[in-house]
């Protein structure tokens, strides 16, 4: 079931990935593919590996990685879009696509939102507590979207 808790898992994984991402760029940026075969690193099994073998090796382990977490998100994001798709409420729709799509913060979100609104200055705050409101009462619906589905 799609629910709140998923939701944040979806998001961890999102955060994941992008963090393995920067782990593999700097990797690949990283001098120790380019260095001399002679240096030796890591003892494993009491085999000495070389720091360019260990630098392959944490690269690939990284690719793989990468790939995984975007076959999951991609599944997990299939399912969590067919039940955005049947919100009826054209705002709960967006909130929930800009948070957990578009990944933005709840701050842009309701600056996109209601930024353009003469009294959105003053009244941050007013304008916060509808963005979560219309977030919960997104959470309530698919609830029920999903239990009718079951």
């Amino acid at each position: 079931m799609v629910d709140k808790e998923y939701l944040k898992k979806h998001l961890r994984k999102r955060e994941e990935l992008e963090t393995t991402i920067i782990r593999y760029n700097a990797l690949l940026n990283k001098d120790d593919i380019s260095s001399p075969t002679g240096k030796t690193g890591l003892s494993i099994g009491g085999t000495l590996v070389s720091t360019v073998e260990n630098a392959v090796c944490n690269k690939i382990f990284a690719e793989e990685k990468i790939k995984r977490l975007e076959k999951d998100l991609t599944e997990q994001s299939k399912i969590i879009n067919s039940i955005f798709e049947k919100l009826e409420n054209p705002y709960e729709k967006l909130v929930m696509q800009m948070r957990y799509e578009d990944k933005l913060e709840w701050d842009e979100i309701r600056g996109e939102i209601f930024g353009n609104r003469r009294d959105y200055s003053i009244n941050v705050e007013k304008y916060n507590d509808k963005v979560f409101r219309i977030h919960g009462a997104a959470l309530k619906h698919m609830k029920e979207l999903q239990k009718e589905n079951s």
